[in-house]
């Protein structure tokens, strides 16, 4: 195995295969990156098991891959990174000297490295799932920075650790929640299809960082396993989280008795100037709503209160007194990403809607918690 390439197009392919790669593997190949050289082609894989990422590419202007000789070995992810990133070259040149032994080089020098052949990678099956859907890869990264924020990070309830991709017709519903807090877009689909799987928010995380602004669309191709993420010559592929998501739609009230209009900005403001009053690590604010006036107020008695008036707020409806989670109410508004928020109130301790009032794909529920004084 021998092949020169662009220095620069290489590091960007195992930049993304490794993000797939966990430093506390127990499968000392799992801990590599898998590179296979053919007549015309690289493929790149990495892997947890879990997750799994390949890439490949044929010979083209902008890498300037020659290949010279084929073969196949398993090197070190964070060794064969560290050398690629640092070698002030524009081609290297990565030759196979003996079953296990692998030689970077360049024009000034080299560097050897032991690898592990390539039979102990374990077989991981890449075949397609039956179910394809193509999105934007902009709606993507959308519903990623929308919803998975509010997915849960503790292991009691693995479900709620990553995001519920529900397709009911020609609509999809992404959901994150930790069963406090509820984050939810829907994207309008070209055809009518009918799943309901759960994506851990890890995996969907290394497909948003590997997106660059050249991939328009990415396919995703779906059975009740796995998810395959297709783009530009690279699979992400990730297993699917077991178990039943919860019904969101029995959580989202139908009805309010009162509804405020706000500056998102002022809102986030007020919220995030108080960050630091805690009862026991945790961010309580008090809405106090009248139709004269919004108050938001904290309280501890360690530390002390505050009490700021909204300037921007137009409310209307019932009087009420409420407290949430001030964090779980920030989070939501910055996901939202508009001028104005929107808060409906169904009642002192229902769940509290927060939406933009211009985009109705876009939903961030909260739930209150008990008072305090």
């Amino acid at each position: 195995m021998k092949f020169k390439i662009n220095r620069k197009f290489f590091l960007e392919k195992l930049n993304i295969v490794s993000r797939a790669i966990s430093v506390f593997s127990p499968l000392p190949a799992l801990s590599g990156i898998c590179i296979q050289v053919s007549n015309d082609l690289i493929t790149l894989t990495g892997s947890d098991s879990n997750i799994s990422i390949r890439s490949s590419f044929l010979a083209s202007k902008e890498n300037q891959l020659v290949i010279e000789s084929t073969g196949s070995i398993i090197i070190e992810s964070k060794y064969i990174l560290e050398i690629i990133r640092k070698m002030d070259s524009e081609l290297v040149t990565v030759d196979l000297i003996d079953f296990s032994k692998v030689c970077i080089s360049n024009l000034n020098g080299q560097f050897n490295l032991n690898g592990i052949q390539f039979n102990e990678y374990p077989n991981i099956d890449f075949s397609v799932p039956n179910t394809k859907i193509q999105l934007k890869s902009e709606d993507l990264k959308l519903i990623y920075s929308q919803t998975a924020f509010a997915c849960s990070d503790k292991d009691t309830r693995p479900v709620l650790n990553g995001v519920n991709f529900k397709a009911n017709g020609n609509t999809l519903c992404c959901s994150g929640t930790d069963s406090y807090r509820l984050a939810r877009k829907q994207i309008e689909l070209n055809d009518s299809y009918d799943f309901n799987i759960t994506i851990p928010n890890k995996s969907l995380s290394e497909v948003v960082k590997s997106l660059s602004d050249a991939n328009d669309f990415v396919d995703l191709f779906i059975d009740s396993k796995k998810v395959q993420f297709v783009f530009d010559h690279t699979i992400i592929q990730s297993r699917l989280i077991d178990g039943t998501f919860p019904d969101i739609d029995r959580i989202i009230p139908t009805t309010e008795i009162s509804h405020m209009l706000v500056s998102s900005h002022e809102l986030a403001g007020v919220i995030d100037r108080t960050n630091f009053i805690r009862n026991e690590k945790i961010h309580l604010i008090k809405l106090e709503c009248t139709e004269s006036e919004t108050h938001i107020k904290t309280s501890s008695s360690e530390i002390g209160n505050s009490d700021e008036i909204l300037s921007s707020c137009q409310y209307s409806g019932e009087n009420i007194r409420l407290s949430c989670n001030g964090t779980y109410m920030l989070e939501a508004i910055r996901a939202l990403n508009c001028n104005r928020v929107k808060l409906e109130f169904a009642g002192l301790m229902k769940p509290i809607k927060i939406s933009n009032p211009d985009d109705c794909s876009v939903l961030m529920i909260v739930v209150p918690v008990r008072s305090y004084d």
